[in-house]
């Protein structure tokens, strides 16, 4: 039996033994197992055809009757598997009210074969209502009933449960557990199945988290070993988020021209393609690149595009960094007054979605904002906020940043604040090398 025919036959099994109201153990006996009989009903290829043949004549099913049975559970499931898609298409077009609506009407039981994909796009549609818990508890029981699903192996949907699960440590500021659950996305992923772009969605996200926690090295590295394959990936706006990563990884390692070359290469992708969220991202980088270039023309003509490509999409987390980054620049001009308004916004942006990375950034380039002007005391409260979220949140790089700075503003103010910073960013530091299994070599 090929698996397609299997999957059949197992559905016919599962629907006549639930009709008669029996449970899997009420059908096992001496000669076959409640765990053979799941199998059977999710269509495991592997199960021999004699304990196939055994359970349809427990059930007395004909066989004269089977093809006419399985021909109509075929297109029963073909209509749910085009449910399914349909589903997470409305989701992925953020129709998630519909999506929502489409979802309840399904209600497949967990002994499904499709259960799994069920599950996922479940979990989908509570990340995208920002319900953290429930989003965590569907991803999981996606991930759980993969075990032994054809179906599900076939379209990767653990690999692709476990990047967002991800996604969903992500937006709690959990970047270590983020990092995490993409590992166990690699691990899961089939390189024989389908959804073959959820392999580099994983890698690229990983490279954002690491980036993000400030492991540069790290999440260049995994650039690095992407960077040949692209060509391979069907969905340019995966490509160009590896473009901004890797421009944006280059600048922060201070190799400015190659940064550059990304930059503008990616730029030109995404214009061609109309992918405006990718637009708006390389502009900034670009932006950024010119920034630490000094030539602070280009910069602002940068900036001048990304501020004129607002209205194209609703990402408000995007404007964090994009206002920190102009903030900064009217900074490196002491035009203060026109400074100010970008980074109030992007720390009331930062603050409203709770993004604590982009937020800490924010807050950090405000207290620039004082303590360049020799204004120290106004800018200390804003470096302790940038400790405490960095501290709680596992950011250490963004911790000891918060130290030195605030050694930099007690220096002159009190002796004994600034030994005690002193003490924490060399202590910040050795538990930022124990993390790393070595010697610090990253530039932050």
């Amino acid at each position: 039996m090929d698996p397609l025919e299997m999957r059949e036959i197992g559905e016919v099994i599962r629907k006549v033994r639930k009709e008669r109201g029996m449970r899997l153990e009420d059908l096992a006996d001496e000669h076959i197992s409640p765990a053979t009989i799941s199998n059977i009903e999710r269509g495991v290829p592997h199960v021999s055809k004699d304990k196939v043949a055994y359970v349809l004549d427990k059930l007395e099913l004909s066989m004269d009757r089977l093809p006419e049975m399985m021909a109509g559970e075929q297109k029963k499931l073909e209509s749910i598997q085009l449910q399914l898609s349909a589903i997470e298409s409305l989701i992925e077009a953020k129709e998630i009210k519909l999506a929502a609506e489409k979802l309840e009407a399904l209600q497949l039981e967990d002994d499904h074969p499709f259960a799994p994909h069920y599950h996922f796009l479940r979990g989908r549609y509570f990340l995208s209502e920002r319900k953290w818990n429930r989003a965590e508890k569907a991803l999981s029981n996606a991930i759980r009933l993969c075990e032994g699903n054809p179906h599900a192996e076939r379209m990767n949907i653990k690999a692709d449960a476990y990047n967002e699960l991800s996604i969903n440590s992500y937006y709690q500021n959990d970047m270590a557990k983020a990092v995490h659950f993409t590992d166990e996305g690699m691990e899961a992923f089939n390189p024989e199945g389908e959804r073959k772009h959820v392999k580099y969605v994983l890698l690229r996200n990983k490279g954002i988290y690491l980036e993000r926690m400030g492991r540069i090295v790290q999440a260049l590295r995994i650039v690095d070993k992407v960077w040949p394959e692209l060509k391979s990936i069907d969905q340019t706006e995966t490509v160009l988020s590896f473009y901004w990563l890797r421009s944006d990884l280059l600048r922060r390692s201070g190799v400015l021209d190659e940064a550059l070359k990304y930059a503008r290469e990616g730029i030109e992708i995404a214009r061609r393609n109309r992918v405006w969220i990718s637009l708006f991202d390389l502009w900034t980088v670009l932006g950024t690149i010119y920034m630490d270039l000094k030539d602070w023309e280009n910069a602002k003509a940068c900036f001048d595009v990304v501020l004129s490509l607002r209205d194209k999409f609703p990402e408000q987390e995007l404007f964090i960094t994009t206002y920190t980054r102009i903030g900064i620049m009217y900074m490196n001009l002491n035009e203060w007054d026109q400074a100010k308004p970008f980074l109030e916004e992007a720390i009331a942006k930062g603050e409203d979605l709770n993004d604590v990375p982009r937020l800490t950034m924010a807050l950090t380039a405000m207290g620039d904002y004082y303590r360049l002007q020799e204004k120290s005391r106004e800018a200390i409260p804003y470096y302790q906020r940038v400790e405490k979220l960095s501290s709680r949140h596992n950011l250490k790089e963004m911790e000891y940043e918060a130290w030195f700075r605030l050694s930099q503003c007690w220096k002159d103010i009190d002796k004994e604040e600034f030994r005690r910073c002193t003490e924490k960013m060399f202590i910040v530091q050795e538990e930022i090398d124990r993390q790393k299994g070595g010697v610090n070599l990253e530039m932050v």
